[in-house]
């Protein structure tokens, strides 16, 4: 037990995990508890995580190094939003809106919590991390399947979601906070896998399908395209011409031919016997093939009244507006056209338009610098922890041109994790006598 657990780090991640993967499970509690819509819930599940992420004998004592170079470029991406969020905020400010701007007010400060408390957090919760994530995002998906079952009004070959109340409100949970939790779930089983207990890995390739399914249920496009980018990056660097060639010579000895045969035999016989499952697979398949080909049709300007989508028709028009900006005004993109001026539903290139041309090359940078460090924690597979952020960065880093906006906590608490745990260097576990002389050298900081 020992093994997966330890009161202290464990409790720790979990407080992680609450705030920046939590999501599903809050808005799935909201809707059991009967919160609905309100943030009262959520507001104090988010507290609750940072407590759970305090040790109180370290507490403002020991502080870890971050990886520095996104740490710097995210300081001057923040520090300049700010600049424009209390001057430069014509349609936000206190007094044009003040619950938006108390809104993301607290959302900075609740940012500024979150990292400074990461900060205090050891590195060795990388030997406890894996455990919580398999467990919480198979329960996020069963959360989210059971939702579905006890809800009245869901049609088979809608996108799947929690729903407030009735199933009837326009306040519901957002599908794409599944889809993320299953897409952690699939790449987290992946890593479980590889651990010796059986008991483990079977919970692991259960999660790991249930997973699957949940993410074509969510039928959340951004998350599907980030899953396909990533499952490319994985084969790359996982499969080579001397494992192809060792598979196929696995494959065609007789007893696998024979196992292998067994199993298309049990899949077709039980596909034979299930009509309504298959019906529901086709359904999912054809909604999906035809709201992608609307996406493209509606992306390249050859949608009719028949094929529109209207979600790629706003960042369409939104792209169209910047470009105006870009070609007959273009030195208003140096210093920005002010805070959250133009939603585009692209944060790469709402950064730009908002808050100039600083902000959009600190943030591009600094996503560029936590990609490279998430591929090469991929392609090292050494480090438990930094494999499973490299893997489930890249489904925000595809949403950077997908959807979203660049200030949310959706996106900043990731980013936090990101530059606390990626691209540092971990101590691997030494002699006593050996670890007595450098135990000091992991935190930048202690009082």
């Amino acid at each position: 037990m020992d093994k997966y657990f330890n009161f202290k780090y464990s409790r720790q991640f979990l407080g992680i995990f609450i705030v920046f993967m939590g999501s599903p499970l809050i808005f799935f509690f909201k809707e059991v508890t009967g919160f609905g819509g309100g943030s009262a819930f959520t507001v104090a599940t988010l507290m609750l995580g940072l407590l759970l992420m305090i040790s109180p004998n370290e507490l403002f004592r020991k502080f870890y190094k971050p990886f520095l170079p996104a740490y710097r470029l995210a300081v001057i991406f923040m520090m300049v939003v700010l600049i424009n969020f209390f001057f430069i905020n014509p349609f936000y400010n206190y007094i044009a809106n003040s619950s938006i701007f108390l809104r993301d007010l607290i959302n900075y400060a609740s940012i500024f919590i979150f990292f400074i408390l990461l900060l205090g957090v050891s590195n060795d919760v990388k030997d406890y991390f894996l455990p919580i994530v398999v467990f919480l995002t198979f329960l996020g998906s069963i959360c989210l399947i059971y939702s579905m079952a006890t809800n009245a009004n869901f049609i088979i070959g809608q996108r799947a979601s929690v729903v407030f109340g009735d199933g009837t409100t326009t306040a519901s949970g957002n599908p794409h906070v599944y889809a993320r939790n299953a897409f952690a779930g699939v790449f987290s089983s992946y890593i479980m896998l590889k651990n010796k207990n059986t008991l483990w890995k079977l919970f692991s390739l259960a999660n790991m399908l249930l997973s699957v399914i949940v993410l074509v249920l969510t039928q959340a496009r951004s998350i599907l395209l980030g899953f396909i980018f990533t499952m490319m990056i994985f084969l790359y660097y996982n499969i080579s011409a001397k494992s192809v060639k060792n598979a196929l010579i696995n494959t065609f000895k007789p007893q696998n031919l024979f196992l292998i045969a067994l199993f298309f035999f049990g899949i077709s016989y039980f596909i034979s016997t299930q009509a309504k499952l298959v019906s529901i697979i086709n359904l999912y398949y054809d909604a999906f093939t035809v709201t992608f080909t609307k996406a493209i049709l509606t992306a390249t300007g050859m949608e009719d009244a028949k094929t529109i989508d209207y979600s790629a028709l706003g960042r369409v028009n939104t792209f169209g507006a910047f470009k105006k900006v870009l070609f007959e005004s273009p030195w208003e993109l140096i210093m920005g056209k002010g805070y959250r001026f133009l939603y585009m539903d692209i944060p790469i290139l709402e950064t730009w338009i908002d808050c100039g041309i600083i902000a959009f090359w600190s943030f591009a940078m600094m996503n560029l610098v936590i990609f490279r460090q998430a591929l090469r924690a991929i392609k090292d597979g050494t480090n438990q922890l930094t494999t499973f952020l490299g893997y489930f960065y890249m489904c925000y880093f595809v949403t950077l041109f997908t959807g979203g906006e660049p200030y949310g906590i959706a996106y900043w608490f990731v980013f936090c994790v990101m530059i606390r745990f990626l691209g540092i260097k971990y101590l691997e576990k030494i002699p006593k006598l050996i670890q007595k002389k450098e135990q000091n050298s992991t935190p930048i900081m202690t009082h």
